[in-house]
Protein backbone atom coordinates (compact mmCIF):
# COMPACT_ATOMS: atom_id res chain seq x y z
CA UNK A 1 0.00 0.00 0.00
CA UNK A 2 1.20 3.49 -0.80
CA UNK A 3 0.72 6.69 1.19
CA UNK A 4 -2.05 7.95 -1.12
CA UNK A 5 -4.00 4.69 -0.73
CA UNK A 6 -3.69 4.83 3.06
CA UNK A 7 -4.90 8.44 3.17
CA UNK A 8 -7.82 7.67 0.85
CA UNK A 9 -8.80 4.57 2.83
CA UNK A 10 -8.60 6.34 6.20
CA UNK A 11 -10.53 9.36 4.89
CA UNK A 12 -13.24 7.03 3.57
CA UNK A 13 -14.12 5.89 7.11
CA UNK A 14 -17.45 7.49 7.99
CA UNK A 15 -16.82 10.62 10.06
CA UNK A 16 -13.03 10.61 9.58
CA UNK A 17 -10.93 13.73 9.17
CA UNK A 18 -7.26 14.19 8.34
CA UNK A 19 -5.26 17.18 9.51
CA UNK A 20 -1.72 18.39 10.02
CA UNK A 21 -1.79 19.70 13.62
CA UNK A 22 1.90 20.36 14.18
CA UNK A 23 2.97 23.90 13.37
CA UNK A 24 5.38 24.04 10.46
CA UNK A 25 5.11 20.27 9.85
CA UNK A 26 3.10 19.53 6.73
CA UNK A 27 4.12 15.87 6.52
CA UNK A 28 2.93 14.42 9.84
CA UNK A 29 -0.79 13.75 9.47
CA UNK A 30 -3.30 12.82 12.15
CA UNK A 31 -6.38 10.77 11.27
CA UNK A 32 -9.24 11.65 13.63
CA UNK A 33 -12.91 11.20 14.30
CA UNK A 34 -14.45 14.46 13.12
CA UNK A 35 -16.95 14.56 16.00
CA UNK A 36 -14.67 13.82 18.97
CA UNK A 37 -11.32 14.80 17.39
CA UNK A 38 -9.92 11.56 18.85
CA UNK A 39 -6.99 10.08 16.92
CA UNK A 40 -7.27 6.68 15.28
CA UNK A 41 -4.02 6.85 13.29
CA UNK A 42 -1.01 9.03 12.66
CA UNK A 43 1.33 9.23 9.67
CA UNK A 44 4.79 10.09 11.02
CA UNK A 45 8.50 9.83 10.41
CA UNK A 46 10.11 6.88 12.17
CA UNK A 47 13.90 6.42 12.48
CA UNK A 48 15.04 3.24 10.75
CA UNK A 49 17.02 2.32 13.86
CA UNK A 50 13.66 1.71 15.60
CA UNK A 51 12.92 -1.15 13.20
CA UNK A 52 16.43 -2.58 13.47
CA UNK A 53 16.16 -2.61 17.28
CA UNK A 54 12.70 -4.24 17.15
CA UNK A 55 13.87 -6.90 14.70
CA UNK A 56 16.93 -7.63 16.82
CA UNK A 57 14.81 -8.01 19.96
CA UNK A 58 12.45 -10.36 18.13
CA UNK A 59 15.37 -12.43 16.83
CA UNK A 60 16.83 -12.68 20.34
CA UNK A 61 13.50 -13.74 21.78
CA UNK A 62 12.98 -16.42 19.12
CA UNK A 63 16.53 -17.77 19.17
CA UNK A 64 17.61 -17.12 22.75
CA UNK A 65 20.56 -15.20 21.31
CA UNK A 66 23.73 -14.64 23.32
CA UNK A 67 25.52 -11.39 24.10
CA UNK A 68 27.58 -11.49 20.91
CA UNK A 69 24.43 -11.56 18.73
CA UNK A 70 22.91 -8.66 20.66
CA UNK A 71 26.06 -6.54 20.34
CA UNK A 72 26.22 -7.23 16.61
CA UNK A 73 22.60 -6.15 16.21
CA UNK A 74 23.23 -2.90 18.07
CA UNK A 75 26.17 -2.07 15.82
CA UNK A 76 24.03 -2.84 12.76
CA UNK A 77 21.21 -0.60 14.05
CA UNK A 78 23.63 2.26 14.70
CA UNK A 79 24.91 2.07 11.13
CA UNK A 80 21.44 2.24 9.61
CA UNK A 81 20.66 5.94 9.20
CA UNK A 82 17.65 7.94 8.10
CA UNK A 83 13.95 7.67 8.63
CA UNK A 84 10.81 6.70 6.78
CA UNK A 85 7.15 7.54 7.08
CA UNK A 86 4.90 4.93 8.68
CA UNK A 87 1.44 4.70 10.18
CA UNK A 88 0.65 4.16 13.86
CA UNK A 89 -2.76 2.70 14.75
CA UNK A 90 -4.47 1.80 18.00
CA UNK A 91 -4.78 -1.92 18.66
CA UNK A 92 -5.94 -4.16 21.54
CA UNK A 93 -3.01 -5.23 23.74
CA UNK A 94 -3.71 -8.95 23.16
CA UNK A 95 -3.56 -8.47 19.41
CA UNK A 96 -0.34 -6.45 19.66
CA UNK A 97 1.30 -9.41 21.39
CA UNK A 98 0.26 -11.63 18.47
CA UNK A 99 1.25 -9.23 15.68
CA UNK A 100 4.31 -7.21 16.68
CA UNK A 101 7.44 -9.07 15.72
CA UNK A 102 5.51 -11.90 14.05
CA UNK A 103 3.45 -10.24 11.33
CA UNK A 104 5.58 -8.75 8.57
CA UNK A 105 5.63 -4.95 8.75
CA UNK A 106 3.98 -4.64 12.19
CA UNK A 107 6.17 -3.27 15.00
CA UNK A 108 5.78 -1.97 18.53
CA UNK A 109 4.68 1.64 18.19
CA UNK A 110 7.22 4.36 17.73
CA UNK A 111 6.64 7.44 19.92
CA UNK A 112 3.28 6.16 21.21
CA UNK A 113 2.11 3.90 24.03
CA UNK A 114 3.35 0.47 22.90
CA UNK A 115 0.72 -1.28 24.96
CA UNK A 116 -2.06 0.20 22.81
CA UNK A 117 -0.49 1.20 19.48
CA UNK A 118 1.52 -0.45 16.68
CA UNK A 119 3.57 0.95 13.81
CA UNK A 120 2.78 -0.27 10.30
CA UNK A 121 5.56 -0.12 7.73
CA UNK A 122 3.55 0.26 4.52
CA UNK A 123 6.03 -1.17 2.04
CA UNK A 124 6.43 -4.26 4.17
CA UNK A 125 2.99 -4.82 5.72
CA UNK A 126 0.31 -6.58 3.65
CA UNK A 127 -2.31 -4.17 2.28
CA UNK A 128 -5.18 -6.14 3.80
CA UNK A 129 -3.47 -6.10 7.21
CA UNK A 130 -3.18 -2.31 6.98
CA UNK A 131 -6.86 -1.98 6.04
CA UNK A 132 -7.99 -4.29 8.86
CA UNK A 133 -5.88 -2.53 11.49
CA UNK A 134 -6.98 0.96 10.37
CA UNK A 135 -10.64 -0.17 10.54
CA UNK A 136 -10.05 -1.73 13.95
CA UNK A 137 -8.34 1.41 15.26
CA UNK A 138 -11.20 3.54 13.94
CA UNK A 139 -13.69 1.32 15.78
CA UNK A 140 -11.68 1.23 19.02
CA UNK A 141 -11.46 5.01 19.17
CA UNK A 142 -15.07 5.75 18.16
CA UNK A 143 -17.47 7.41 20.56
CA UNK A 144 -18.88 4.77 22.86
CA UNK A 145 -22.64 4.62 23.29
CA UNK A 146 -23.85 4.23 26.84
CA UNK A 147 -25.79 1.09 27.70
CA UNK A 148 -28.92 1.53 29.79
Amino acid sequence: MQKQELFAFAAAQEGAAIDFPFEGDFETAVFRHADTRKWFAIWLSVPRRHFAACEEAAREARAGAGAEDAAGGKREAAREAGAEFCCNVKCPPDLILLLAGRERGVYPAYHMNRRHWVTLRLGECADETVRQLVRLSFTLTARQTKKR
